[in-house]
């Protein structure tokens, strides 16, 4: 309740100010999600604890989870276009894993 009344009061102090649209709110909550699997991603590979590792590997999954169906949302609206990949590029893409494999193997 208190929250909303804030909200009320920056919006009259700030006229021109508008409310984010839908887009808007989708667009900074998938970079937060994308920020927060970066985090995740460098404390799971830093702990060294079995239990903390699990925890996190836990939360890592269901963040890439939450974050796709955001994504998956945002296409379906529009708010984000993926162009297809050419299959040139994917087989190119493909080569370099291979090879990267292979130098690493």
């Amino acid at each position: 309740m208190q929250n909303n009344m804030q909200t009320n009061q920056n919006a009259a102090a700030c006229p021109s100010c508008q409310a984010l649209t839908d887009e808007e709110r989708a667009l900074d909550l998938l970079g937060h999600e994308k920020a927060l699997m970066s985090s995740l991603t460098a404390m799971l590979t830093e702990a060294a604890n079995p239990a903390l590792r699990r925890v996190l590997s836990d939360l890592y999954l269901q963040v890439s989870q939450d974050q796709y169906a955001l994504f998956q949302q945002m296409q379906q609206n529009g708010w984000y276009e993926v162009k297809p990949a050419q299959a040139a590029d994917i087989q190119a893409a493909c080569q370099k894993f291979d090879q990267m494999k292979c130098q690493l193997a």
